[in-house]
């Protein structure tokens, strides 16, 4: 039997579906036996626990379901009075329900898995690799996103973790003979010592264990963020959808992959095609609305775009944009210059940002007393795909 686990934490009830989906890969490309253990609290919804179960009998497969606030109610009292305010500011409590395996589980071994994981090849190849008398095996970070891994992490900065052993924790088979029975509390204590941690769970994994693990191939955790650089084809891998990499898109090949899982689950029925729905129906009334809106902002005063150089060729062709009406950011010295010069034009132009980081820009412009959809927009909700807007679909995915 191959034992699989993950944690849930599920607050609006829409998180679950991610986790059903990888566990549908899990099942879709494996003959042998697997159990899914289900490490979960109060947030798992009757429906939900029906669906899994479900979802198991479908493949003939197991499903296991352990209560973590009952099982282990003093490590998460501690972890709550030690942590709070990370939890709530930062992360949620589930991130750290891996690190109660030891005492929930009395095998040999266990493969914890994120979420946002597909196993697009047999779980039994990572399930037979030899751990020997490592506590822990998983992929070094910089193994699995091919060099392009973000360097800037506290933990190596400070010297705590050598970049070439940090793993990434999406993927790990657990020796649980191997672990010590305090290292939940020793790995609390790391970050007690060290708040500056940005991925605390992965990171007192690290800490405990970056220089005792078996290192595995990039196969067995691979980020779809890289692989999609190079736009290479599916293979058979373990893909990594961090950073919320699901969506829909038919053009992308690895996009495509995760809505098949997703379509073999239980997940997809009347319910989530509904919601999907509904979020479609949502974002063309926010069009409407901005575009109302905009009618109105520009009611006595001129429009002007704030614009990087890459946006204006499609900038000019689909609003016969001016030179007047211009304000590129290449132009400007810094931030500080720039807000300044639109502070001059506020009271006579709306100002439409045509911006890959428009957040950025919002919150400066907000710091000074503009009111976004009036002062100013997000341009790039006006232009279409072909024209360069970046449509997120990850919204729509979440909604199902």
């Amino acid at each position: 039997m191959i034992h699989v686990c993950f944690g849930l934490h599920d607050a609006d009830g829409r998180y679950s579906k991610f986790t059903g989906t990888t566990i549908t890969s899990i099942f879709e490309n494996t003959t042998a036996k697997v159990t899914a253990h289900i490490l979960h609290d109060s947030t798992l919804t009757n429906d939900n626990r029906d669906k899994f179960s479900r979802l198991a009998q479908r493949y003939n497969q197991r499903v296991e379901f352990h209560n973590v606030e009952q099982l282990c109610s003093q490590e998460i009292l501690f972890l709550i009075d030690k942590l709070a305010d990370k939890i709530v500011l930062r992360f949620t409590i589930g991130a750290f329900y891996r690190l109660f395996i030891k005492k929930i589980f009395d095998f040999d071994k266990i493969i914890y898995l994120d979420s946002d994981i597909i196993v697009n090849l047999d779980i039994a190849e990572l399930w037979q690799q030899d751990l020997k008398n490592y506590p822990l095996a998983a992929v070094p970070e910089m193994v699995a996103t091919q060099n392009h891994m973000l360097k800037n992490k506290f933990i190596l900065n400070a010297g705590i973790v050598k970049a070439e052993n940090y793993f990434n924790s999406g993927v790990i088979l657990f020796n649980l003979d191997k672990l010590d029975d305090n290292f939940f509390y020793n790995g609390v204590q790391f970050l007690l010592d060290n708040p500056q941690c940005a991925s605390p769970d992965q990171d007192i994994l690290n800490a405990l264990f970056s220089e005792n693990y078996l290192k595995l191939a990039q196969k067995f955790d691979s980020f779809v963020e890289t692989e999609e650089i190079g736009n290479a084809p599916a293979a058979q891998k373990i893909y990594h959808y961090a950073g919320h990499k699901m969506g829909f898109d038919m053009t992308d090949t690895l996009k495509r992959l995760w809505l098949k899982y997703f379509s073999l689950s239980t997940w997809l029925d009347e319910g989530a095609l509904n919601r999907l729905y509904e979020k479609f129906q949502a974002q063309d009334t926010e069009v409407k609305n901005l575009l109302i809106s905009l009618t109105s902002a520009l009611s006595g005063r001129k429009r002007a775009f704030v614009l990087v150089a890459e946006y204006l060729e499609p900038l000019k062709f689909v609003f016969d944009a001016k030179d007047s009406e211009l304000f590129i950011i290449e132009k400007f010295k810094d931030s500080t210059q720039l807000i300044k010069t639109l502070k001059k034009s506020r009271s006579q132009k709306v100002f439409l940002a045509m911006l890959p980081n428009y957040p950025l820009l919002r919150d400066l412009l907000t710091a000074e007393g503009f009111v976004e959809n009036r002062d100013f927009f997000d341009g790039t909700k006006f232009l279409s795909v072909a024209h360069g807007w970046r449509f997120d679909s990850y919204p729509f995915i979440k909604a199902l």
